[in-house]
């Protein structure tokens, strides 16, 4: 055999794994091109959609329409060469299955009623009638009222905000409603603001089921029947509502399809939705837009033939209406693997088009690739990736969307911008939501669905591992203060500070409470209203808190020297981020933490800079057990 020089033979082989890294990006490029053109050509998203809301309907975990769909979920993914299984992730202790309603006033002129029940409440015994009546007060007027009530459509007092009447976490009739039971009451009606939000109820038997239907009724409607009533008028209803039990346990599964990868078969990129729903409207919105662009993704992946170098999963999951039952479930029994996630990419809300994605600056190549495959696809959307090193928080508790599931485990959940003007809170958990909400937005729903697939094959083709690095905001109290200009989060230091450290947590935590942000609910439509500004003075700013600040005045030692910029506070509350580490510590303030994140914003701000948040953010154990002033332990 001929030996090549050193010098040669090196040549040869760069040339050759120069020629191997071409051909692969060559290849992967043409990849990327055919995922576009499918979706552009063929697209499907709307197909997906229409079979899961106005085939399917609702799709209650519990019940037939969920059971269903799951598997027709399982069967089409497979259809189209993916790995596809049903992993069971809870069950509910009864099924239940929602069939027609009807209501109307028979007397003294016909109207139709507008209405709903809750999930896993009453149905009539067919067509009833009876008088409406007006509601007692409580257990002892209830009782003295029992003739009143037999045979009765009863008028509560409370707005509905879509629950059970009798409890949602676990179905257990009050003192009232065993007393209306037991007087032989039709059901009972309760307001609610229009569109109706239904929710569910919680029967935890078939030995206990509820018995007495839970009429939720609009709130113009409720408010002319009770006022027809004080005026002593009289008003016979009917109604016929088909809600349907079955006996438990029943199970229900996530949806979990792979495409394995070829190089790194055991690291993944996870993409999800969640393919439940509550089942007053047929889920269309929440979370159909999310499920079908995410199925559809898949599809585009396998019809392009991709063949990603580590593994794309698609979780469609069960129970997240419940508290994000499935995602949780999906976490404990692929436990051993969550290291090697390399994210989780979560679609949960308005129809519209993805457009773009906000992440760590180490990230930013493979989502540049998916900009580059989008350029000029869609105008109206397109792709924008923006860099920001801002840590993120983790999850602490199931909440808000199926991406907390995976951010408790230290999972980076990306979150791509969706660009839309859908209005969320109209059709959220409502009456509403059906598939003729999401038409308008076809293209935007396949343009996302686009853009879903090329952001899992290009992360998971990235060279190198995206770093977990900095993702997630380490152990520690902090304070970030939200400003006209952005956010800025500073650490604070308990152990040099800690009684000014204890005031100032005592006092956001206790006087000041900004509104909670729930990640699934439609968001807020104002700005709060600025609570502090910037004064003239370098860095100074004042809070209008819910309360004054304390008068005694608390001492620390005086802090060493800081490294960068800094916040300090002094006897009155009066508070001052340092833009510099160069700046004169004003008399009477004492340092008591340093900027982690948000030095651009801080460089921004100037007099007049408005203070519109402030809130304490305790990660890990120590920091959760810190003692505030005035709080207990």
């Amino acid at each position: 055999m001929y030996k090549f020089p050193m010098s040669a033979m090196a040549r040869s082989i760069s040339f050759a794994l120069l020629m191997g890294a071409s051909i692969t990006a060559s290849a992967q490029d043409a990849t990327s091109k055919k995922i576009v053109e499918i979706g552009m050509q063929d697209p499907q998203v709307m197909t997906w959609l229409d079979v899961l809301t106005n085939r399917f309907g609702g799709r209650m975990v519990g019940s037939d329409n969920y059971t269903h769909a799951a598997r027709w979920t399982r069967d089409q993914l497979r259809q189209w060469g993916l790995q596809a299984e049903l992993e069971e992730a809870g069950q509910q202790p009864v099924g239940f299955n929602r069939g027609p309603w009807f209501g109307k006033i028979i007397t003294p002129s016909e109207k139709a009623l507008r209405f709903g029940t809750p999930s896993f409440t009453a149905g009539t015994k067919g067509a009833q009638r009876g008088l409406a009546v007006l509601g007692p007060a409580n257990e002892a007027e209830a009782q003295a009222r029992m003739a009143e009530f037999k045979g009765a459509w009863v008028l509560i007092p409370g707005e509905s905000r879509g629950m059970g009447r009798d409890g949602r976490k676990e179905y257990k009739p009050d003192a009232v409603s065993v007393k209306l039971m037991e007087a032989g009451a039709l059901g009972t009606l309760q307001a609610g603001k229009e569109p109706l939000a239904l929710l569910d109820a919680k029967p935890t038997s078939w030995e206990q089921l509820p018995a007495m239907p839970d009429i939720k009724l609009t709130a113009v409607q409720y408010n002319e029947i009770q006022e027809q009533l004080k005026k002593g008028e009289k008003l016979e209803l009917e109604f016929d509502i088909r809600n349907w039990f079955y006996p438990g346990p029943v199970p229900y599964h996530n949806v979990v399809a792979k495409i394995t990868g070829s190089e790194k078969p055991d690291e993944y990129v996870v993409i999800g939705a969640h393919l439940d729903s509550f089942d007053s409207a047929t889920g269309a919105v929440d979370d159909g837009s999310g499920v079908s662009p995410t199925i559809e993704a898949m599809r585009l992946l396998a019809k392009s033939g991709a063949k990603p170098k580590r593994s794309i999963v698609m979780l469609a999951s069960a129970g997240e209406e419940l508290g994000i039952v499935g995602a949780a479930s999906y976490t404990e029994k692929h436990a051993k693997e969550l290291d090697k996630v390399v994210m989780m990419l979560n679609r949960d809300g308005a129809p519209g088009g993805v457009s773009g994605i906000t992440v760590p600056s180490a990230w930013k190549a493979p989502f540049e690739l998916v900009a580059k495959s989008l350029a000029g696809v869609n105008p109206d959307y397109g792709f924008e990736v923006k860099v920001s090193d801002y840590p993120r928080i983790r999850a602490e508790s199931l909440a808000g969307t199926d991406a907390s599931a995976f951010s408790m485990k230290g999972v980076p959940t990306p979150s791509a911008v969706n660009k839309t003007d859908f209005n969320y809170g109209r059709t959220w958990h409502t009456l509403l939501d059906t598939y003729n909400e999401v038409v308008p937005y076809a293209k935007a729903q396949q343009h996302s669905a686009i853009a879903i697939a090329l952001m899992a094959y290009e992360v998971a083709n990235a060279p190198e591992n995206l770093s977990r690095d900095a993702y997630y905001l380490p152990s520690g109290l902090y304070v970030e203060v939200g400003t006209s200009q952005g956010n800025v989060l500073l650490e604070l230091n308990s152990s040099a500070a800690p009684a000014n450290v204890a005031r100032l947590v005592g006092q956001l935590e206790t006087n000041y409470k900004p509104a909670a942000f729930n990640p699934g609910a439609p968001r807020p439509s104002t700005p709060a209203p600025a609570i502090g500004q910037m004064s003239a003075v370098d860095g100074q700013f004042t809070l209008n808190l819910n309360g004054a600040w304390p008068e005694t005045a608390v001492s620390d030692a005086p802090a060493a020297a800081q490294a960068g910029s800094f916040l300090a506070i002094n006897a009155q509350g009066k508070m001052l981020i340092s833009k510099t580490s160069s700046m004169t510590l004003p008399t009477g303030f004492v340092v008591i933490g340093s900027i982690k994140a948000g030095q651009d914003v801080l460089d921004k701000l100037d007099a007049g800079s408005e203070i519109r948040q402030m809130r304490v953010i305790r990660v890990g154990a120590e920091a959760k057990a810190f003692v505030g002033e005035g709080q207990k332990k």
